[in-house]
């Protein structure tokens, strides 16, 4: 018999779709880092993640305005070493968020509502 964790961690690692076929997710996490606004500082923060042999699954890269600082969060399958390698090439990792990563078709929003549905279904109250 499995414990609560073990039951939870089973059934948030999966989103039942139309078709009787599981989609998996990877469990992960997503590192939030505050960049400089300036030419190169991202590829830096990029570059680092690369030479460390790491794929980036996802990122977003936003500018906060007049500041002259952006956000930038990222997320790959090896968050032990991208964070590693961020933090050698010089960056604080500001905030860390766990993350799934998920491969979907290139299908109509409509289609990712159902998939939205489905992951807050899955989603433990304390968490939303």
């Amino acid at each position: 018999m499995l414990g609560g964790r073990q039951r939870e961690r089973d059934v948030s690692s999966r989103v039942l779709s139309e078709n009787p076929k599981e989609v998996f997710m990877e469990q992960t996490k997503e590192f939030s880092l505050t960049l400089d606004d300036r030419p190169g500082t991202l590829a830096k923060a990029t570059d680092a993640i690369a030479k460390a042999g790491i794929n980036v699954e996802g990122y977003c890269a936003v500018p906060s305005g007049n500041s002259g600082k952006g956000t930038f969060r990222v997320v790959t399958k090896d968050p032990a070493n991208t964070r590693k390698a961020l933090e050698a090439a010089g960056f604080k990792v500001q905030d860390e968020r766990d993350a799934a990563i998920i491969d979907v078709e290139d299908r109509s929003a409509d289609d990712f509502s159902k998939l939205r549905d489905t992951l807050q279904e899955l989603t433990p109250a304390r968490r939303r």
